[in-house]
């Protein structure tokens, strides 16, 4: 093969074929070659094992009689995987042309289509087109959807999580922390002398100061957290399973990392500092993620009244710390 014909190769996409005659898969190989790669598995056991690791797998063609895992079984396995992909995979069933007991049940399984034995050339390249372009437009849909999605709950800048999505998370948690009796806390933090940065330097140096003070904050929470920029220089950080200390510990860690974090515009170090307010659910009695993102954001300001870089855990002010 040229190393042109084996690039063009490379681009046709798979077909995963499960049959353990050997003269049908050289007969189906022949049929669709030039238009796709066969992968073959002589059973359902082995195509199952296939699918799990080659995610590129497009379509599939199975028998239904087969040793191991028959083809209703690999069906069944399919339809019930919790993989997204396997969700529109269109699986094609070979059946004889009387045998409508295996096609009733190849459909209740979820089979997409029907090709008779014996094989028809034009019909199987018909049948596997036609179910290859439907489930690739699916998924081309899908992906449009997830990226709309995605975009939609994303700060452009920072590409934290925006307030809109900080609040259908906030609502959600609040929901379990209100049923379950756990744990929920929130941080507020405030970049201090964001519009100085701003004046002196920049807007660009004020992006690139907001996404700085991102990418810490990402690093230093967990998964299950939510970081969300929910204001101009405000960032809000989401805390499920975590106690008013537990929050205040992270919150003074996050202050000292971004002060001691090396941040330059050119050739210029520019000290950044934060100020943030804590506020936890079980400690602040409240019903709602609104009423306990405003009393955090009325302990951040707290803190920036006396002096900022610092945190503050509750009213009075007692419990702020700073260096």
């Amino acid at each position: 093969m040229t190393d042109r014909a084996s690039r063009e190769n490379e681009r046709l996409p798979y077909v995963l074929l499960v049959e353990d005659s050997q003269t049908t898969t050289a007969l189906l190989s022949k049929y669709l070659a030039g238009s796709y790669r066969l992968l073959h598995a002589k059973d359902g056991a082995d195509a199952w094992d296939m699918l799990e690791r080659n995610p590129d797998i497009e379509l599939v063609i199975t028998d239904i009689n087969m040793p191991r895992l028959t083809g209703h079984q690999l069906l069944v396995k399919i339809r019930k995987s919790d993989e997204p992909r396997f969700r529109n995979l269109p699986v094609i069933v070979m059946t004889t042309t009387d045998d409508n007991v295996d096609r009733n049940l190849a459909f209740l399984n979820g089979a997409n289509d029907f090709i008779t034995k014996p094989i028809d050339e034009a019909e199987l390249q018909a049948r596997v087109n036609v179910h290859y372009k439907l489930a690739h437009t699916i998924r081309e849909l899908e992906a449009s959807r997830r990226q709309l999605a995605e975009q939609a709950t994303t700060d452009p800048l920072t590409r934290l999580k925006n307030r809109r999505a900080f609040f259908e998370n906030g609502t959600k948690q609040m929901a379990i922390a209100r049923r379950y009796g756990t744990d929920l806390s929130i941080l507020v933090a405030d970049l201090d002398h964001f519009k100085r940065i701003n004046d002196t330097h920049g807007h660009q140096a004020g992006d690139e100061a907001l996404v700085h003070i991102a990418r810490v904050l990402s690093r230093m929470t967990r998964t299950e957290d939510t970081v969300a920029r929910i204001g101009g220089e405000e960032f809000a950080i989401l805390l499920p399973d975590t106690n008013r200390l537990g929050a205040a510990v992270l919150a003074e860690r996050i202050r000292t990392a971004i002060e001691r974090d090396h941040f330059a515009v050119g050739e210029q170090a520019l000290p950044l500092t934060v100020s943030i307010g804590v506020a936890s659910h079980a400690v602040e009695l409240v019903d709602t993620i609104d009423q306990l993102l405003n009393i955090a954001d009325q302990r951040l300001y707290l803190a920036k009244k006396h002096g900022r870089n610092r945190i503050c855990v509750n009213n009075e002010g007692k419990s702020t710390y700073a260096s």
